[in-house]
């Protein structure tokens, strides 16, 4: 056995093509690594997605636990303010016999405003008040006789010693006038001389459809449930086909976290908490379907991918063994020809690699030999040596502030402290410009860009432009578009100051917070524009008519524009004579912004 794979190993070492060889190797040097990242891949898109999946569930759960319990705080609420209410203790106990109609009339009308106010300052939709006697009139929608509704199911447990009672649509399925549209809390009031004896009892309500939306608007997942409980009562759900089947189950999961659970429909996710008003519980189920949808969705993606990387390593990897391949055939051939006597026979080099330079060489040792064959040539005729192409160098920043380095180490030698200082400026200068490819930045490397404009305008001016500035302390970390402020100076400077007789004048420069924006304020003594030269220049339409310096300012305001929108940008006063001052509205934001990565 080792001899047959011995002899296997050098069959393919020896006998097979170089071609295939090479595709081989390279085909396998491809795909090797593409196989290791895109299994990677799949198992940290698979904890990614998972992780970012329950993460944004127990949000939405968070988020409908806080409106759900926010909902019925509000009846807790409004029950304790009416249970300590001593008017209410002393109506509930009134006697009638002993009390005028005017009386009685004013107390239920007293009762009935008390009941309204609490309604529109707390957001509940309807109070009652259930009394035993008929002292307050009872016969209106606030207060109600007890005698009314003898035998209601949701009296059974005062009559059982309970003092407060939490009930659900349910509970009044046996009453009139529509009352399963309620979840209600019932407490009662007792006479303040006797804690044994109640007077009455207070009913605060909230419609069953604000309940209902708040549940079912959660977005836990695609397919996700989200179930009000009591005990094992589904109250109401986001999905009623299978809220009773995972109520089932609820109850026996912990309060926090995750539970994994089988039921007939599938496998789910589930966590319940407790609301602490009323006790009952709060629970969601995530289908395991959804947790895992995208991770699968996105692995087919990335296995087509995965499999058009191949098909591409694959061409890739027969386009370099051709590449080789093909030139060795071609050596191959000539020296057949050589072989045969053709001594003339040549093959253009081609590459700069070993095997052009294989070729290169037999070309080379071809021409001497046949110079040596050939006595009626000139002796010592020197071979030309082949002409290479200069590949042209691209232009790009490194070699720009490569080169301004140079020039700066050579002013440093030379002792030539202007150049030097021009250089480095213009190297922060471009470096700034250039941001690293970010059209965000902090408002202090706008600032330090616009600042090395101004010192290579005052050493290529001789500083005719005396420049001011006035920066509130603490706005430099706020962001701005880039290359902003620059051209607004640039405008000042050339069209401004410079078209004064003198060619000198000041440039005063500040920034602050005003209110939740950042104000820029550039202003000069320069020569001012009229009214008409302002509109054109700074008019937000870009096919306004061009006047020199018009479309620079243009842009910058087509781009605030569409950066922060309609009501920031630039704004500008100016009179002939007197100079101008540009501004420059933004939001006040921190940087980076929200939501950037850097």
């Amino acid at each position: 056995m080792k001899n047959k794979l011995r002899a296997f190993w050098r069959s393919l070492l020896l006998d097979v093509g170089l071609r295939g060889k090479l595709l081989c190797i390279f085909f396998l040097l491809l795909l090797l690594p593409l196989g290791a990242f895109t299994l990677y891949a799949f198992h940290r898109i698979n904890t990614v997605i998972e992780e970012q999946t329950f993460s944004a569930s127990q949000k939405a759960f968070e988020d409908t636990h806080t409106a759900v319990e926010d909902l019925f705080g509000r009846l807790t609420q409004v029950a304790d303010i009416l249970t300590m209410d001593p008017t209410l203790y002393a109506l509930a106990s009134g006697d009638s016999e002993t009390t005028s109609y005017i009386q009685r009339l004013d107390d239920r009308n007293r009762i009935s405003t008390t009941f309204a106010y609490l309604r529109s300052m707390s957001g509940v939709d309807r109070i009652r008040l259930y009394v035993d006697n008929d002292y307050l009139y009872t016969n209106s929608t606030d207060i109600v006789s007890l005698q009314s509704v003898t035998g209601s199911r949701w009296l059974e447990p005062f009559q059982n010693g309970s003092v407060a009672c939490w009930f659900g649509p349910a509970d009044f399925s046996d009453q009139p006038e529509n009352e399963q549209q309620w979840y209600s809390l019932m407490r009662l009031i007792y006479d303040p001389s006797s804690v044994q004896q109640p007077l009455a009892i207070v009913r605060v309500d909230i419609a069953a459809d604000r309940v209902d939306a708040a549940v079912s608007r959660s977005t836990i997942t695609q397919n996700g449930t989200v179930l009000l409980l009591k005990d094992r009562q589904v109250l109401t759900s986001s999905a009623s086909d299978r809220a009773q089947e995972l109520s089932d189950c609820v109850p026996a999961v912990g309060a926090s976290g995750w539970t994994e659970i089988d039921t007939p429909q599938g496998s789910f996710h589930v966590q319940s908490a407790t609301l602490k008003d009323c006790g009952w519980r709060l629970a969601a189920a995530l289908p395991e379907d959804d947790i895992f949808r995208t991770s699968r969705e996105l692995r087919l993606e990335m296995l087509a991918v995965v499999l058009l990387l191949a098909a591409a390593a694959y061409l890739l990897a027969y386009r370099l063994s051709q590449s080789i391949v093909r030139r060795l055939y071609r050596l191959n051939d000539t020296m057949h020809a050589v072989e045969r006597g053709d001594v003339s026979a040549r093959v253009e080099p081609q590459g700069r690699d070993e095997i052009g330079q294989l070729m290169h060489s037999f070309s080379n040792m071809m021409t001497r030999i046949d110079t040596l064959m050939d006595e009626k040539l000139e002796q010592g005729q020197q071979i030309k040596a082949l002409e290479l192409k200069a590949l042209q160098a691209q232009i790009n920043p490194h070699f720009l502030y490569n080169s301004l380095d140079l020039i700066n180490c050579t002013a440093i030698a030379y002792n030539i402290p202007q150049i030097s200082r021009m250089v480095n400026a213009l190297a922060k200068f471009y470096r700034l410009s250039l941001s690293r490819g970010r059209e965000v930045i902090p408002l202090a490397d706008e600032l330090k860009h616009a600042q090395l404009y101004m010192e290579i305008q005052n050493m290529r001016f001789e500083n005719r432009v005396h420049v001011e500035w006035d920066i509130e302390p603490g706005i430099e970390q706020c962001s701005i578009i880039k290359i902003v402020l620059q051209p607004i100076i640039e405008n000042a400077v050339i069209h401004g100051i410079f078209e004064r007789e003198d060619k000198t004048g000041c440039l005063r420069i500040t920034a602050h917070r005003q209110q939740n924006d950042l104000v820029i304020e550039v202003e000069d003594n320069g020569v001012g524009m009229d009214e008409a030269t302002r509109e054109a220049n700074f008019a937000a339409d870009a096919s306004s008519a061009n006047t020199k310096g018009g479309y620079g300012v243009r842009n910058i305001n087509e781009r605030l524009h569409l950066a922060y929108g309609p009501t920031y940008g630039l704004f500008c006063e100016s009179e002939i004579g007197q100079g101008t001052r540009v501004t420059i509205r933004v939001p006040a934001e921190p940087y980076p912004p929200v939501g950037t990565e850097l």
